[in-house]
């Protein structure tokens, strides 16, 4: 409860620091004299350094100002201090399209973090879930590991209270396995998520993950197994096919809804392509078409209005966002703040036409997709240093000190990222031993 209530006030720091700047950006008159604030704005903007350009907002949008309503940001503080998990009472100022159930499962917002294998821990769910994201996934556990009871696979199955709701995803290729398997850890979470479509050799060996969608008779007695068997809601999450020859999304979703399954998580690229090339968001927006059941896109959704892009041009019900919030939870707050005010054509007006042509640097541009919308201010160093070392008590509370240092210093190199000169220091953050090391590093951390 102590790292619990620390998490919070964190929380409620980013937010104070983040809306400050929001508000002196769009409202204060003398903003553009004032060169403290702008000194400090250049500090924090990560791509480009050409700030001016942004001051003739007030001449190129005169009704920006007026339109924009501080208020629609605003929530009591009572209400806040009273939830266990304060940004859920965004949801009252969401557009009622991006509310939605899964099963008996109230999802409060269309925000949600992704199973990631290695990354999504309990101290990675809470950080999510304190920070917006509506629902939590484990990374993904052997259905044969809960089958024959092994300890250490049983151990990804903890579920605290501070994470909820969160599916617990499995995997395997036995049906009366994985249905035996969901049997055993259903108590434990609030719906269970079957896997297929991971892309890892090793589970793919195992025709497990991805490998299914080559066997769709296979995949109906999976998921109408594990259905019949558990009270639970029961999601599916895979992607758009084997390979760009046998792309049968549309089959899959199809099958999964006739199998009972109460969502399915669609990434939008195919098994054999991992994680390179582009994603399909075309075939996801006509498997949401073609079912009834909550849809849910996944895949480089790396900034809030790419996830507002995503959700209006496919109408999916929600967004899963999964790499880009490693070492960086806030990013399921700023999409969240992002759905409300992006509602708000002047304000995304703004932000497609004016933000993205005037701090991203178009020459390092791969395609189009790399104009959507960066936040302006990244957090301050000081706060990442506090948000770094509250990640590794937590990691420790959960993991003992040592297997937390391990792991913990993967997540530093993330968590400082964007910060200039940090490549230089990431040797310093592999050579973290214990946890003194690890808060010494972070206390001595300079950026130039």
């Amino acid at each position: 409860c102590l790292l619990v209530s620390k998490l919070k006030a964190l929380v409620y720091e980013y937010m104070g620091e983040f809306f400050e700047y929001l508000q002196n950006a769009l409202h204060n008159k003398s903003f553009q004299n004032n060169h403290k604030i702008k000194n400090d704005l250049l500090r924090r903007i990560p791509i480009n350094r050409d700030i001016d350009s942004c001051y003739s907002i007030q001449n190129s949008y005169p009704g920006l100002l007026d339109s924009f309503d501080s208020s629609s940001l605003s929530i009591d503080n009572s209400v806040l201090s009273a939830n266990k998990f304060p940004l859920d009472t965004f949801s009252c100022k969401l557009s009622s399209t991006h509310l939605f159930n899964i099963g008996s499962v109230d999802v409060k917002t269309p925000i949600i973090s992704a199973p990631m294998a290695g990354i999504s821990d309990n101290t990675y769910r809470i950080f999510a879930r304190f920070f917006g994201s509506s629902l939590t996934f484990t990374e993904m556990i052997s259905s044969y590991g809960i089958y024959y009871g092994h300890k250490k696979t049983l151990s990804l199955a903890h579920i605290s209270d501070f994470e909820r709701p969160c599916a617990l995803q499995i995997f395997g290729s036995e049906p009366d396995v994985m249905a035996e398997a969901s049997q055993r850890i259903e108590h434990i979470a609030d719906m269970i998520d079957i896997n297929m479509g991971c892309s890892v050799p090793k589970i793919l060996k195992s025709k497990s993950g991805g490998y299914l969608l080559q066997e769709k008779k296979r995949v109906e007695k999976i998921l109408s197994k594990v259905v019949s068997v558990v009270k639970k809601p029961v999601t599916v999450k895979t992607r758009i096919g084997w390979d760009s020859k046998s792309i049968n999304i549309l089959e899959i979703a199809k099958i999964a809804e006739a199998s009972g399954v109460s969502a399915i998580i669609i990434h939008g690229r195919t098994v054999r392509q991992g994680f390179s090339g582009k994603v399909d968001y075309e075939i996801i927006k006509k498997v949401k078409e073609s079912v009834q059941i909550p849809v849910i896109a996944n895949g480089d959704i790396d900034s809030p209005l790419k996830a507002k892009q995503i959700l209006d041009y496919t109408g999916c019900d929600g967004v899963m966002i999964g790499r880009a919030s490693r070492g960086s939870a806030w990013v399921f707050l700023d999409t969240l703040v992002f759905l409300v005010l992006g509602s708000n054509d002047s304000i995304k007006e703004y932000y497609v036409s004016r933000y993205a042509n005037n701090f991203i640097n178009k020459n390092a541009c791969k395609n189009d997709e790399m104009l959507f919308f960066k936040k302006l201010l990244s957090p301050s160093l000081g706060w990442k240093k506090a948000y770094a070392k509250l990640y590794i008590e937590f990691l420790a509370y959960f993991k003992g000190e040592e297997k937390a240092v391990k792991e913990f210093r993967k997540i530093l190199g993330w968590i400082f990222k964007k910060e200039r000169g940090v490549s230089r220091l990431r040797e310093k953050f592999f050579k973290v031993e214990t946890y003194e090391d690890a808060i010494n590093v972070i206390d001595n951390l300079e950026i130039s």
